[in-house]
């Protein structure tokens, strides 16, 4: 039965947000599949995540609608313009049906009429000549100047949207998706989607996006919509996949040397087992659209699952030394992006980011060693696992 297990998934637990698969692995040794105290279903298998990520029979959540059902509690005695149901509305991952198959293809159609390889390769130079100089600095921080500069070129932000500020506004929009999110967080949430408004310029990436959506009975904030989650989306799971690999691999000799020394090819072949070993997007939802069976245990239609993506991706029944970064893994199912109609539409351009950026960037930070004056520092976010800080230094 669902539950009687003595190990139980709990994010709040001590030390739980420095590493949380501990908690994983016993989970899928010993509690599979949990509940949680709002009726939630937890998987923890690749063998339950995975198919339900590929079955027509279930569909995301929508974030819109769980925001219009919590805003008359939200601000509550609160003169805040509730903001966070007309921002999400329109985001590509919580859609369902025929207008997620629409946007989809429009915003693809956008997206890949960039030249992503030249714009990634002159960030990449960018980022490493800015940081040329230094004799400390922190993997975060580079990370972040790294992929503020690819969006920068391509989504069209105005002047006043620097650095620090893109940082914040991309953490806020990530987090209006976490679980157990407090009134006070969301007021300050929706402040931020507030501000981010005139954040856009109204030409390249907007006017593409605009004509490609001609037709659609779609207004202003609906264009928001779909540039905010497009910066955040782009921006919060790159930044932190970056940040732990190259804290990786600089961590591990053998994983620094395999870099330096890799062919185009087998940096392809590493990117994706960073991308199977951090999985920055931790957990996802899914609903049932018919009655489904697991375990012997019969979930009725309108079951929400939240579905452990990390967890799948370290399970040790489909990956040979799960807990360790094998740089040659030849098979690698991974489910970072997801599964399914709803795989991840950056997909490519994150895989890129690693193949253009990864090996000029260790070849610069191989005169660093990770500063162990300084422990990693992580944020308390529970579905995208986020590295705050990673300190190296000189040798």
């Amino acid at each position: 039965m669902v539950g009687e297990s003595t190990i139980k998934w709990n994010p709040f637990a001590p030390d739980y947000f420095n590493d949380p698969y501990p908690i994983y692995t016993l989970s899928r040794q010993s509690n599979p599949i949990q509940k949680d105290q709002f009726g939630n279903i937890i998987l923890f298998k690749y063998r339950d995540v995975a198919p339900i990520l590929d079955s027509p029979d279930f569909e995301v959540s929508s974030l819109s609608t769980f925001f219009e059902s919590k805003e008359s509690y939200i601000f509550k005695n609160s003169s805040a313009c509730p903001f966070l149901a007309k921002t999400t509305s329109k985001w590509l991952m919580y859609l369902n049906s025929d207008i997620h198959r629409k946007l989809r293809i429009a915003l693809g159609k956008v997206l890949f009429s960039y030249d992503f390889d030249r714009l990634i390769q002159e960030a990449a130079q960018e980022t490493i000549i800015h940081f040329q100089f230094h004799k400390e600095l922190d993997l975060v921080d580079f990370s972040k100047y790294y992929i503020y500069h690819i969006l920068k070129k391509f989504i069209g932000l105005k002047d006043f949207a620097s650095l620090e500020k893109v940082v914040e506004y991309s953490n806020m929009a990530a987090r209006s998706q976490d679980i157990f999110v407090s009134k006070q967080m969301y007021l300050k949430i929706n402040d931020c989607l507030l501000w981010g408004q005139g954040l856009f310029a109204e030409d390249g990436f907007k006017a593409k996006l605009v004509k490609e959506l001609e037709g659609f009975e779609f207004e202003e904030e609906d264009y928001y919509s779909i540039l905010a989650v497009t910066l955040m989306a782009f921006f919060e799971t790159s930044k932190d996949n970056l940040s732990y690999s190259l804290f990786n691999i600089l961590s591990i000799p053998r994983l620094r040397d395999f870099v330096l020394k890799a062919e185009v090819k087998e940096i392809k072949i590493i990117t994706e087992e960073l991308m199977r070993f951090n999985s920055p997007l931790q957990f996802t939802v899914r609903i049932n659209k018919k009655e489904v069976t697991l375990m012997g245990q019969v979930y009725p239609i309108g079951t929400r699952f939240v579905l452990g993506i990390a967890s799948a991706n370290r399970d040790e029944d489909i990956f040979e030394d799960a807990d360790e970064i094998v740089s040659n893994r030849q098979i690698n199912p991974h489910l970072a992006f997801g599964s399914g109609i709803h795989t991840c539409l950056g997909a490519l351009i994150a895989r890129k980011e690693l193949e253009f950026g990864l090996k000029p960037m260790i070849e610069f930070l191989q005169k660093f060693e990770i500063d162990n004056s300084h422990s990693l520092l992580w944020g308390n976010q529970i579905f995208m696992r986020t590295l705050d800080k990673a300190m190296v230094k000189i040798h």
